[in-house]
């Protein structure tokens, strides 16, 4: 007997075969005790019952499967008819970009300068009237498209930006003649418009509208995306991949169309519109994905300049060239490459050898240049947005040995050779060429010097970038050109020019000496390790006069300045005093405000704080300017100055003042910048002519960015010499027809309500 896990197995003989027999082990209950054997016939029946069961499972198969079959295969034959996308995508696509909390901002930040702490909740005027810019593609049989700008929607949207800014406008001139008089009948609204139109003969809505603030600022960055080129679909995946000027992947989804990438750095939606959408009418027909599973993918792609192929003209020969340009942010803020342009003026007047290595570019006036391939060739795409440069900076660059500081790209030319790419009129103010660009058309004038047409650059948008210009002859006190002249705006660090002519009043009452010894102060010490620090400073560090001096009007340090107004005055509360003493001695106007002697912001300590700033018109500073050159020449010896060495204070210092680098003759003065203020630059340069010797001074308050500040200041300096060399200047009117500061808006309106009420008597 054998067991088997809980039962055991007998193999009994007999004659002619052998019995298998098995025993239950419940049934044994004790093995020395005989039990019955019963012969095991239930697995057997077990057996049967299975292999029934078999038998169902094979049947339920054999049913089934051709039903699995038929599914299978009319999905499939479903999934063939479904439509293609490249087919279905053709029609328009639309989408729209709200802009009314930048439009807002941008509003606000053009009103606060003429509130004065008044609060003007500009935001709140915009909630009513949402802004939208649409942007339109659309799809071709074909596989052309077209992505555009909508015109009438920056139209419409502008419409409703100029009415509800016009209203917050409206509130501040109300707010302001209400602190003037507060029972004055002239703070109705109605009546503010009335006196706005007569004061400006326009309504509100017209002026804003037809010279008011530039309320969409990417405005040009939308009319980017006027394009056009041709297109491919995945059948599989039902994206379109654009080739052209649009580097990016559409994705459909349903109605709906992504897009991201292609230098739009932001992830755009359209909605299918019907061709009927000029009537009114909107339709949304969606594209169903062939593979159903496939997620949504959004493709993200680097911003990268736009680029383009600008046919050009030399006067002296015959044929046109190409040049290569590179837009910087803004469609027409262009960069040209400078291999192409000496390759072009090769064998002219106006000739120069060029060297590039790295960042470093020289140009050699008296030189002849040497290609090294693919000059004056075309990029393979215009406008293509996959070109890439370095950042638009202060490369050094030398011209005829003399180190100069102008803004430009450094990238790559079509032959994959290191270029520069450089501004306009930069280029123009280096080679003393005249240059235009007409409908498309680059034209240098190889034959006749630069000669600046300020007409025709203000008609261009020249004063747009900048609160306030002027230019003038020091020496004789004449103006040649000036633009807001008389509008006060605050003027940062050029400040210190007032500070400077403030301490050299007390030097030479003998107050102080300028051999001094100067204690540096625990606030000054507070202002070297604040945000606008400049020279490190320790509380009872001793310096000189000397060095201060040094420090505030080459490097623009404000601790310097706070620590000679508080050596001069014994504190900067009263060294303040004597610098609004000095502007009224001067007979500068009363617009002419100083809070500090930096020009840093100052915060009031009301409840509800005021940034306020020093303020001065440019009419003023050139007043200013030229008593300083009158009284105090020596100055210059200072301003002049590119570096420095302050052994006491433990630095080496540069001047900030590009133009000392860029304009031979130029004797400083000094820079400043702030938020509120912008880049300011004071430039003076000497300049003979056949009645002596002249001190020329451009004045540029409230520019975009340092590009902007140096070019214009640069350009007006080179207008002055112009006008001192010819003995004469255009007769052009000094101002534009009507003011864009807010500040300027609001004085003409409450200017002309003032005059109105006393001519009336009220």
């Amino acid at each position: 007997m054998l067991r088997l896990g809980n039962a055991f197995l007998t193999l009994t003989s007999s004659r002619d075969k052998m019995l298998l027999m098995a025993y239950d082990y419940s049934d044994l209950i004790d093995l020395d005790k005989e039990s019955p054997v019963r012969e095991v016939t239930r697995r057997p029946v077990k057996r049967r019952r299975k292999k029934r069961r078999s038998g169902g499972a094979g049947l339920a198969v054999a049913l089934f499967l051709p039903i699995i079959v038929l599914l299978v295969t009319v999905c499939f034959l479903l999934y063939q008819r479904l439509p293609d996308p490249k087919k279905e995508l053709v029609g328009t696509w639309m989408t729209a970009e709200d802009v009314t909390v930048s439009t807002a901002l941008c509003a606000q930040k053009w009103l606060s300068e003429a509130a004065f702490g008044s609060t003007v909740d500009v935001p709140a005027h915009f909630q009513e009237s949402p802004i939208e810019l649409l942007t339109r593609l659309e799809l071709t049989e074909k596989n052309e498209y077209r992505l555009s700008f909508d015109e009438n929607s920056y139209q419409k949207a502008k419409e409703n930006a100029s009415r509800a800014l016009s209203d917050a406008l409206i509130e501040l001139i109300g707010i302001r003649i209400k602190a003037v008089d507060p029972e004055s009948p002239e703070a109705d609204p109605e009546q503010i418009r009335t006196r706005f139109a007569e004061a400006l003969t326009k309504t509100p809505e017209e002026y804003l509208s037809e010279f008011g603030p530039e309320l969409f600022d990417p405005l040009d960055d939308y009319r980017t995306k006027d394009k056009s080129g041709s297109f491919t679909a995945d059948p599989d995946s039902a994206c379109i991949r654009f080739d052209g000027s649009v580097s990016c992947d559409f994705v459909v989804n349903g109605d709906l169309l992504f897009l991201a990438g292609g230098g739009f750095g932001r992830q755009t939606l359209f909605s299918r519109v019907s061709s009927a959408l000029k009537s009114g009418k909107s339709e949304a027909k969606g594209i169903l994905q062939k593979n159903l599973l496939s997620p949504v993918l959004i493709a993200h792609a680097q911003n990268f300049r736009i680029t383009e192929n600008l046919p050009a003209e030399i006067s002296s020969a015959s044929e046109r060239v190409n040049i290569k340009a590179v837009h910087s942010e803004y469609l027409n803020n262009r960069y040209l490459s400078l291999r192409d342009l000496a390759a072009a003026l090769a064998g002219t007047g106006k000739e120069f050898a060029l060297t590039i290595n790295g960042s470093r570019i020289e140009i050699d006036t008296a030189g002849t240049y040497t290609p090294v391939g693919g000059e004056n060739e075309p990029f393979a795409l215009a406008g293509d947005e996959g070109y890439s440069t370095g950042d638009l900076k202060a490369n050094e660059m030398k011209v005829d040995g003399r180190t100069v500081r102008y803004y430009t790209f450094i990238g790559k030319n079509t032959e994959g050779k290191p270029d520069c790419y450089i501004n306009l009129m930069d280029f123009c103010l280096i080679m003393d060429l005249n240059a235009d660009v007409d409908q498309g058309v680059l034209k240098l004038d190889t034959g006749t010097p630069l000669r600046i047409n300020m007409s025709s650059l203000r008609e261009s948008g020249f004063y747009d970038e900048m609160r306030s210009a002027l230019c003038g002859d020091a020496t004789t006190g004449e103006i040649f050109e000036e633009n807001s002249g008389a509008l006060p705006v605050p003027i940062a660090s050029t400040t210190k020019l007032m500070t400077y002519a403030v301490v050299m009043d007390a030097v030479t009452a003998g107050e102080i000496r300028m051999d001094d010894t100067v204690v540096i102060s625990a606030k000054a010490a507070a202002l070297s390790r604040g945000q606008d620090r400049v020279i490190p400073m320790t509380e009872g560090q001793e310096t000189t006069m000397q060095e201060l001096m040094e420090a505030m009007l080459i490097a623009s340090s404000n601790e310097s300045a706070l620590a000679l107004a508080e050596h001069t005055a014994g504190s900067e509360e009263a060294f303040v005093e004597r610098m609004m003493n000095k502007a009224a001695e001067l007979g500068l106007s009363e617009s002419t405000v100083f809070h500090n002697s930096n020009g840093l912001p100052v915060f009031d300590d009301d409840i509800s704080t005021a940034k306020m700033q020093n303020h001065m018109s440019a009419e003023d500073m050139f007043r200013l300017v030229s008593w300083l050159l009158s009284v105090y020449p020596q100055i210059t010896d200072i301003t002049s100055m590119t570096t420095a060495s302050l052994p006491t204070l433990q630095m080496d210092i540069r001047n900030t003042n590009a133009l000392l680098y860029n304009v031979p003759g130029v004797t400083g003065l000094k820079t400043g910048t702030t938020n509120m203020a912008g880049a300011c630059v004071v430039v003076t340069c000497k300049a003979k002519s056949e009645s002596g010797n002249h001190d020329l001074v451009s004045i540029v308050f409230g520019a975009e960015d340092n590009t902007v500040r140096f070019t214009s200041a640069e350009v007006l300096l080179r207008y002055a010499s112009q006008c001192l060399s010819t003995g004469s200047h255009a007769d052009e009117p000094a101002f534009q027809e009507f003011p864009t500061a807010a500040e300027d808006i609001v004085r003409r309106v409450l200017s002309f309500s003032i005059h109105s009420s006393s001519d009336s008597g009220t």
